[in-house]
């Protein structure tokens, strides 16, 4: 049933460029990796936005975290570079004909980088300890109501109501298998380096090292795999990520100031990579009631004072066009709920904001950020200029990745954050409720909405299809009622390679990056 293929950053950039010819080559080891290299490739060293500060699956974090877990995790199914679910520890994956009940067989002889062996005990410990977890989407899982191992090789999923996204969900949050007794025996320590599963194991470092190793697993079926080592570096800042990418000390960098583009050497090819997300304002739902970001007026009136087209310009420098609702363009279901096609309406902000408190000053509120990234902070600066004219004062809040996570999610002074809901490539049900029910953008915008509530209860409890698209699209509507999350541009990030885009890849549609399998390398 499967198959093998599918199948205004704001910064000078004439400086960037005299920096770039001022760098002589420093004194480093040897380039272990170029576009020309016969594969498997020896070495890629990647230049990561943010910190490693984890390796648990069951934790909150970024593309960072994410992509390395996966990396150094065994998962029952795993996303290919289209995003597409294949086999991984699953040989195979049988759905029963009305969808209620998905069969997992393991491969024989699965170990871990130590010989442990890999066991269904491992798979069902697995479930238990995630699917619950603060990262964890609910969406996709809502409705099971049993996983239970019948055999040593095989694992069972009964569900309520069918769920055909289920195997997205396997991929997309990385459920990623440990063994349940090393796991137990040291739960505060496993994690620090952990064994692997995966097609790669933590050799050198640890989580909040800016630098960690990972070599290739020798015991992963599915391997060799097309770079035997990798250098996972954190280089926070975007500037010294595209000087070290263009000087020759990086291999691969995820994220990249869209304004550095025409300043590499050729040798470093880049590209603009679609994520499936959206930029967002998120907007804190149990702020203090005489905050005026409490008032579900002023929200919209900021929504209609934006102009998107500016921010993706100014901001984000083309790459990431305007949205007209709450799903990238070309999501079939999207009801494009933005007034005017998301244009910019300034009469009509102005209309909204005369019956509020507001009207002639005094609403201000701080919006948190990723410092580190590319267009984040810009993005805020463009739009506070635009929201002047609602006599509004915004200040920017730029703050390491996972730092401004723990903000938005439990700092009770939290007013908003401008951040990119992810993976929206995957099914519509699961991304809206990632941002409307108890996903990681609903938990961030701490929306309570009982009327919300019952419209996901009702499309949990449906099966027919066109009663299911009928309450996606009233969920959508309901969301520009409530306005806890005001949609901007379509999330698209610039990366960089000197290796090339064959051995390693951007994962379509989501916010990861993979090593490909040998045997998988597309000429």
């Amino acid at each position: 049933m499967y198959s093998n293929k599918p199948k205004l950053f704001i910064f000078a950039v004439a400086i960037f460029a005299i920096l770039l010819a001022a760098c002589q080559p420093v004194a480093t080891e040897p380039m272990m990796a170029d576009s020309g290299s016969m594969l498997p490739l020896e070495k890629v060293r990647f230049g990561l936005p943010g910190a490693l500060t984890h390796f648990d699956p069951a934790l909150p974090g970024e593309t960072s975290e994410g992509s390395t877990i996966k990396l150094i995790s065994g998962q029952l199914l795993r996303l290919d570079q289209y995003g597409v679910p294949q086999p991984d520890l699953a040989e195979s994956m049988d759905v029963s004909e009305d969808g209620l009940v998905y069969t997992f067989t393991l491969r024989e002889n699965l170990m871990y980088s130590d010989g442990t062996p890999v066991t269904v005990g491992d798979i069902v410990f697995t479930w238990e300890r995630i699917k619950d977890a603060p990262p964890t989407d609910k969406g996709p899982i809502a409705n099971v109501v049993s996983v239970e191992a019948t055999d040593d090789r095989t694992v069972v999923w009964t569900l309520s109501i069918a769920e055909p996204s289920l195997p997205f969900w396997f991929g997309r949050t990385g459920f990623s298998v440990h063994p349940q007794a090393q796991v137990e025996a040291d739960p505060d320590g496993y994690f620090r380096s952990p064994v692997s599963a995966g097609p790669y194991y933590v050799a050198a470092g640890e989580p909040g090292d800016p630098v960690v190793t990972l070599k290739e697993n020798p015991n992963y079926q599915l391997g060799p795999m097309a770079v035997k080592e990798l250098e996972l570096h954190w280089v926070p800042d975007p500037t010294s990520r595209s000087l070290l990418l263009a000087t020759g000390q990086l291999d691969y960098v995820y994220e990249l100031p869209p304004q550095a583009r025409d300043t590499f050497p050729p040798e470093v090819e880049t590209f603009v990579v679609a994520l499936g997300g959206v930029f967002h304002l998120s907007i804190n739902q149990q702020i203090s009631e005489d905050h005026c970001l409490s008032n579900r007026d002023v929200r919209e009136a900021i929504s209609l004072a934006i102009d998107r087209s500016e921010i993706n310009e100014r901001a984000l420098l083309g790459i990431s066009p305007p949205v007209i609702g709450y799903f990238y363009t070309g999501q079939p279901l999207d009801v494009g709920i933005l007034p005017n096609g998301g244009a910019q309406d300034l009469e009509a902000a102005k209309a909204l904001m005369a019956n509020t408190p507001w009207a002639d000053g005094g609403c201000s509120f701080t919006v948190t950020t990723y410092g580190p990234r590319p267009g984040y902070v810009e993005g805020i600066l463009v739009f506070a200029e635009q929201l002047k004219a609602l006599n509004m004062e915004v200040t920017p809040d730029g703050q390491e990745v996972g730092v401004a996570l723990d903000i938005m999610a439990n700092s009770p002074d939290y007013h908003a954050g401008w951040a990119v809901t992810g993976n929206n490539g995957g099914p519509p049900e699961s991304y809206l409720r990632n941002q409307f029910l108890d996903g990681f953008w609903a938990q961030r915008s701490r929306i309570d909405d009982p009327e919300m509530k019952r419209l996901f209860d009702e499309l949990g409890q449906t099966v027919d299809r066109a009663a299911r698209e009928d309450l996606i699209r009233q969920i959508q509507y309901r969301g520009y009622e409530v306005q806890s999350i005001i949609p901007c541009c379509e999330r698209s990030v610039m990366g960089g390679s000197r290796v090339g885009q064959n051995a390693v890849r951007t994962v379509t549609g989501a916010s990861h990056f993979i090593v490909v399998p040998l045997a998988d390398v597309e000429e």
